[in-house]
């Protein structure tokens, strides 16, 4: 079917584009805000973090079981109402001058269990759309819409801040999440449901024997979720906290940073377009060369820095072209590697593992920052390398 006659796939699309629009510029001015409020106090950042992800171990296997037993078309709008609810906490108490490092946790594990619940949900309404020889350029699509968002994102960010104020980053994102439920209630695909009762404990244990499951019998896929998981485990810090403090810590400042990240998502712009043309077909083994190609540009980054800090711009373009090669293999390794009334379950689970690492980035990353913003940076660089040429090796070795 083409895209464009697809009705559920142009409101999945518009969704995510408009509410990922919201999101990039509220990552933006999250860090910002969050520099502000704790004084550039790195370990107590890499505190917030760690409590911003960490939900993700307990509902990340729920959202997974979610969009394998219940209603896609519910979950996600209740997974949006859940995230304007958390970004308009900051938005009201930072007008109020209220905010404190304790609201924005509580913000943030709202946050974070709206994108527990919305993930699984979303990839799992994926496959079952198109047929499966369809499946990388469908999410060669969405990645483009993903990351076209990412550029628009940070750019509204800084012009919101230019002309006013970061608060009413948080205002722009509460209604791009309004925007995205109104989209979605004209959803109509209907996802099969199970009559399966909730049981939390035997959710996660499902989870705990699907991991081992996948582990002896299911190798690449494994390698694919598992070995992702803990190169995010290095870039998450990175991304979210490490570029923006070294920035301003070496002469940048917001809109420069800005810039940088605006940078990272026109490459990823063009890793998009361009995928097809560049992989054939996914394996594992392409997705652990891709973190190691991404790792090495990382570990670029701060020695280029040393330079002029302008010149991490056009690194970053690279950075972000190599991310999307990472993004699509990843998923569309994940969705051809699962069996079909799992694949829920898996991006359940590789949810859970990818930010339970998220969250540990953070920590890890504050306790790295007493040695100094750069000597963080440089390390956390050189372990994603690390990490992916393990990977390397397993996904040959098998």
């Amino acid at each position: 079917m083409s895209l464009l006659k697809n009705k559920n796939f142009n409101l999945l699309a518009s969704s995510l584009f408009i509410s990922k629009t919201g999101d990039y510029a509220y990552e933006v001015a999250f860090v910002f805000i969050l520099l502000e409020i704790t004084n550039n106090n790195f370990w107590l950042i890499g505190i917030v973090y760690f409590f911003r992800f960490i939900p993700f171990l307990f509902f990340g296997p729920l959202g997974g079981w979610l969009a394998d037993n219940r209603k896609i078309k519910s979950n996600v709008i209740y997974s949006e109402i859940i995230r304007l609810i958390a970004t308009s906490l900051i938005f009201i108490f930072y007008y109020c001058d209220f905010l404190n490092v304790e609201l924005m946790m509580l913000a943030s594990i709202l946050t974070t269990i709206g994108r527990s619940i919305f993930q699984p949900s979303f990839q799992t309404a994926i496959p079952n759309l198109f047929f499966k020889k369809d499946l990388t350029r469908v999410n060669g699509i969405m990645q483009i819409i993903e990351e076209s968002a990412s550029v628009i994102g940070p750019l509204i960010c800084t012009l919101i801040i230019s002309l006013s104020d970061k608060r009413y980053v948080m205002l722009f994102n509460a209604v791009t999440y309004f925007t995205s439920i109104v989209i979605l209630m004209q959803f109509t695909y209907k996802s099969s449901t199970s009559d399966v009762e909730f049981n939390l404990s035997r959710v996660y244990k499902e989870n705990i024997l699907y991991l081992k499951e996948i582990y002896h019998s299911k190798a690449e896929l494994f390698i694919a979720i598992f070995g992702s998981a803990v190169c995010i485990l290095f870039t998450g810090s990175i991304l979210r906290f490490i570029i923006p403090a070294y920035v301003l810590e070496n002469g940048g400042n917001e809109i420069i940073t800005s810039y940088i990240f605006s940078a990272s998502a026109c490459g990823t712009i063009l890793g998009g377009i361009f995928y097809t043309k560049i992989v054939y077909n996914t394996s594992v083994y392409k997705l652990m060369l891709f973190w190691f190609c991404y790792g090495v540009v990382m570990l670029s980054l701060p020695v280029v820095s040393l330079i002029n800090i302008s010149l991490v711009i056009a690194l970053a373009l690279a950075l972000g072209f190599i991310g999307a090669l990472v993004d699509i293999t990843l998923v569309s390794a994940i969705q051809s590697y699962s069996a079909q009334d799992n694949i829920g379950k898996s991006f359940g689970t590789f949810s859970t593992l990818a930010n339970t690492a998220e969250a540990s980035s953070g920590l890890i990353a504050g306790c790295f920052a007493a040695l100094g913003l750069f000597s963080s940076f440089i390390t956390m660089a050189f372990l994603i390398i690390l990490s992916s040429l393990v990977g390397i090796k397993k996904s040959t070795s098998r």
